[in-house]
């Protein structure tokens, strides 16, 4: 016996109580070790050929699909529900495509749907307007997965009941009719056809939703963690990154929430599997390296060996430990250190009359950043994004400044982090044992040039895949542009971007990409377009308020948060972001009045997290853009650089949200709300 289980499984599984999870997961367990099932009260769904339930409780019930070798845990919940769930559905392969597909049968369907009640005979010519999808052939349909006995029901829903026909129709079709609505293309979907004889469960469609267990302990793993059904369920586009043998470095990029952190970890455990294979997954921080830990953990639970030979970490502690192995225990420079060598430089008559905020920032985007040791080094450094043009002599009394800043920390016997990557680049180069073959690095758009640098060594020294980057240019906030390539790491031509978003609902994600150009290139010429992109589920619209004062819109973001916590919003779910340290105080206050803890963040710490809903507060017009970044702009390159950092942070915050979303601010509010087009401020 095959034993298979199907995302309706585990979906259903974690709606059911604790208590019953847990009665589940052991009749799971017996079916998997019975393979006659013998064991188990088992029962024909008479009006669903080939489905059958079993009994787990007095009111719970496994919904089984058998049909030859195969058994397919299909669906769970109470009695009721779960013959009525298999009444509805037949389990076959698309007569075209050749992918299995659970299959939503119409006439049991039309009622929820929304589908008109007048008989086919009767339907009037149908508009193309109110029927989205009317003038759609046979074999349009067919090519993207649209079951035929769906046919002409897609060709008469009205575009009101879109959402519902979505809900009913196998994945890829519903993806594919989406993005048609919404002003695509249907030939960009068209399914891959099955070889003949070909296993209907093995193809890519038919991944994204059945998975055949590989024993007991990914079974375990799978029901212990239902909600994470990401970690087995894939996107074909998500699948062939994964498994891909790629030439030299990759890159897989797309909008917030369309799986680039499930790509990398997927792509680690890949590679981890091989017994060759020693694999460091890494990201910019450490909460958010602990968060790719605990999942890796969830993944490799059936793969023990694999687990050996992943590593995660956050990339500055995975180069602290390596710099430690090779050359003892660094004494890093605190930035507190740094301003003060630039203070008593200053104080010395250095510099020139340049302000002491200036050089550190200086020193800081510039100097440190690109390991710079020599003036003419730092005359012919790209200044993108930098607001100052400086001259030959502002150059040189600048200069004098930063060389007295390194005579310091060389006396103190003090790195910068910057210094530490550079002392591995060069040590790497010179033929360094690393302690891995391949780096998977998520969220890699904010990496700094060092760590670029230290990267590009790795992968000269390693196989043609040792790299292998996710990351989305909409949410750089951390470092200025450079270009890759000229570092060497050079993903021209190994580069994807994913279009399916899972994470934020339709109307969100719509309103967050307002905030961004409709493509984004970095400055290796490489565009990321989030033209087509669509999202797998849909929401209440974002609200956005206007206040005359402070305590108003406390007032209403404590209101809106209470709101949510009655509609059943765990206190855990919500945030509230804000854009700095500075507006904090304003963000706590709404916290206070709402009566419960919810976390306050500013938006570069909420990075990479995600919650249910979010109120992003004091989005006034003198908060975002920062008013410190922009003041003393060189010249308009500068401006734009600045700006668009402050959009991709504004974009980050938006789409932390899964479900809601609240924008607020005071009269008149950011410039950048202006974008958001039909999402007007109403009247509190």
């Amino acid at each position: 016996m095959t034993l298979l289980y199907a995302s309706t499984f585990t979906k259903a599984l974690g709606r059911l109580a604790a208590a019953e999870q847990k009665q589940v997961k052991i009749t799971a367990f017996d079916l998997a070790q019975d393979e006659s099932g013998n064991g188990l009260q088992l029962h024909r769904v008479e009006a669903a050929p080939g489905f059958w339930t079993a009994r787990v409780s007095q009111d719970i019930r496994i919904v089984l699909h058998k049909e030859g070798e195969n058994t397919l845990l299909a669906f769970v919940g109470h009695h009721d529900e779960a013959y009525r769930w298999a009444e509805r559905r037949r389990l076959v392969p698309h007569e075209r495509t050749g992918a299995m597909q659970l299959v939503e049968i119409v006439e049991r369907a039309e009622e929820r749907v929304g589908l008109s009640d007048v008989p086919r005979e009767e339907v009037p010519k149908p508009v193309a307007s109110e029927r989205p999808f009317a003038a759609l052939s046979d074999d349009s349909l067919l090519d993207i997965g649209v079951p035929r006995d769906w046919l002409d029901p897609v060709r008469t829903t009205e575009a009101a009941s879109v959402d519902g026909l979505f809900a009913a129709l196998p994945d890829e079709a519903a993806e594919a009719l989406l993005d048609f609505a919404t002003g695509g293309r249907l030939e960009d979907h068209v399914a891959m056809r099955a070889e003949p004889d070909a296993n209907p469960f093995a193809h890519p469609d038919a991944q994204r939703r059945f998975r055949a267990v590989d024993g007991l302990e990914e079974l375990k793993a799978a029901l212990d963690a239902p909600f994470a059904q990401w970690a087995v369920f894939l996107h074909p586009a998500q699948r062939a990154p994964v498994t891909r043998a790629w030439k030299g470095p990759g890159r897989i990029s797309g909008s917030a929430g369309t799986g680039k952190t499930i790509v990398a970890l997927h792509r680690a455990v890949h590679l981890a599997e091989r017994p060759d294979a020693e694999v460091l997954l890494t990201t910019f921080s450490k909460p958010l390296a602990a968060a790719l830990a605990s999942k890796a953990e969830l993944m490799t639970e059936a793969k023990r060996d694999a687990r050996e030979r992943l590593r995660v970490r956050a990339i500055d502690q995975a180069a602290h430990e390596l710099y430690s192995r090779a050359f003892g225990q660094p004494n890093l420079a605190t930035s507190s250190q740094i301003r003060a060598a630039i203070k008593a430089a200053t104080e010395a008559g250095l510099g020139g009359g340049h302000d002491p905020t200036f050089l550190f920032e200086e020193w800081d985007e510039l100097v440190d950043a690109w390991g710079l040791y020599a003036p003419d080094a730092y005359e012919r450094v790209p200044r993108v994004g930098r607001r100052t043009r400086l001259g030959a002599r502002q150059r040189e009394s600048a200069w004098e400044v930063f060389e007295a800043v390194r005579r310091r920390l060389a006396a103190r016997k003090v790195i910068t982090l910057a210094d530490l990557y550079g002392r591995l680049t060069d040590w790497i180069d010179e033929g360094g044992a690393l302690p891995f073959t391949h780096v998977v690095v998520d969220e890699a758009q904010d990496l700094s040039v060092a760590q670029a640098r230290f990267l590009a060594a790795i992968g000269r020294r390693g196989r043609p895949d040792a790299l292998f980057f996710t990351g989305d240019l909409g949410q750089r906030i951390f470092h200025l542009p450079f270009s890759w390539a000229k570092l060497g790491l050079d993903v021209r031509g190994r580069s994807q971007v994913l279009k399916v978003c899972y994470r934020t609902s339709h109307q969100i994600r719509g309103a967050a990409d307002l905030l961004l150009a409709r493509e984004i290139a970095d400055q290796d010429g490489i565009e990321e377009s989030r033209r087509g992109t669509v999202s797998v589920f849909d929401g209440p619209e974002p609200e956005l308020r206007l206040f005359d004062d402070p305590e108003a819109e406390a007032a209403c973001v404590a209101a809106w948060l209470r709101a949510r916590l009655a509609e059943g919003v765990m206190r855990s779910e919500l945030a509230i972001l804000v854009r700095s340290q500075r507006q904090l105080g304003r963000g706590r206050s709404a916290a206070k009045a709402s009566g419960e803890e919810i976390p306050v963040l500013s938006m570069h710490d909420a990075k990479g997290l995600e919650f249910r809903a979010v109120a992003v507060m004091a989005l006034d017009d003198d908060v975002i853009p920062s008013p410190e970044r922009l003041a003393d702009v060189g010249d308009v390159a500068d401006l734009e650089a600045v700006q668009d950092s402050e959009r991709h942070l504004l974009y980050v915050a938006a789409t932390r949200a899964r479900d809601r979303l609240l924008l607020s601010g005071l009269k008149p509010g950011s410039a950048f709300l202006d974008d958001l087009g039909g999402l007007l401020p109403r009247e509190p």
